[in-house]
């Protein structure tokens, strides 16, 4: 059994004590830090344990038999720091076996002096993606980049976007593209989706129009760049809806 999952099985078990395991079950740093300390597991980088369970990693199964799908983080809480939670709303977003449409685009569109040295993770699928001019096609906008790893605020917690374009439009309308990667391994999460778009809604700075997109790079190689609609439901729950997938090959 590895570190983080040793880890997150005692965060719940201690947390489920108190809360029960009808209902989400939310924790913080602190939760996670005692919970090292009790099994007497070091890790360095602590906010990665629960970044696992939102994008890398499905809950272990003690925990996924009580209905719980994923961790996310609860804007809801009050307070500056992360407060996360054990949630049974499905987070994960796989990649359907059938997209809207699939395209090829010659390696040649990339500079000669990075071709081979770009990686296989999310950060070499955002260079490949900017270099090839793929959102200008998947978008019909002419786009421009603007900004990575974009650090802001979300109900006075933090939040990161992978990379935020301009998109303009015929009519010269601007409109904001919040980007979010995920490479090999990694799986796309509803709630970081929803943060990353509200964030960018929420800030002035940058075009009321928002579009949610999404990158993610498979074990063969293949690219897939996804649109999504971020929505209220009738109980002002945000949600989730794929608005379309199209696949690339690189060759």
């Amino acid at each position: 059994m590895s570190k983080y999952e040793r880890i997150i099985k005692r965060v719940f078990e201690t947390r489920a004590i108190e809360y029960g395991t009808d209902e989400e079950i939310p924790f913080d740093r602190g939760h996670i830090e005692d919970a090292m300390e009790e099994l007497e597991i070091i890790v360095r980088n602590v906010p990665d344990i629960p970044y696992a369970y939102r994008s890398r990693k499905r809950l272990p199964s003690e925990i996924a038999e009580y209905g719980y799908t994923a961790v996310i983080i609860d804007d809801t809480r009050v307070g500056a720091n992360p407060t996360y939670m054990f949630t049974k709303t499905e987070q994960l977003i796989e990649i359907p076996e059938i997209v809207n449409q699939t395209h090829q685009t010659s390696t040649s569109v990339l500079p000669r002096a990075v071709r081979k040295y770009i990686g296989k993770d999310e950060q070499g699928a955002l260079t490949q993606v900017r270099y090839a001019g793929l959102l200008d096609d998947f978008t019909a906008l002419d786009t421009y980049h603007l900004q990575s790893h974009l650090r802001m605020r979300v109900k006075g917690r933090e939040a990161e976007l992978d990379d935020l374009y301009v998109g303009v439009d015929h009519d010269g309308g601007h409109h904001a593209l919040a980007v979010e990667a995920k490479g090999v391994g990694e799986t796309l999460n509803k709630n970081q989706l929803i943060r990353n778009t509200r964030g960018i809604e929420q800030n002035s700075s940058y075009p009321d129009s928002v579009q949610t997109l999404a990158i993610k790079l498979d074990k063969d190689g293949f690219f897939y760049l996804l649109e999504f609609n971020i929505c209220e439901d009738s109980g002002g729950t945000d949600r989730v809806e794929m608005d379309r997938v199209w696949k690339y090959e690189f060759i």
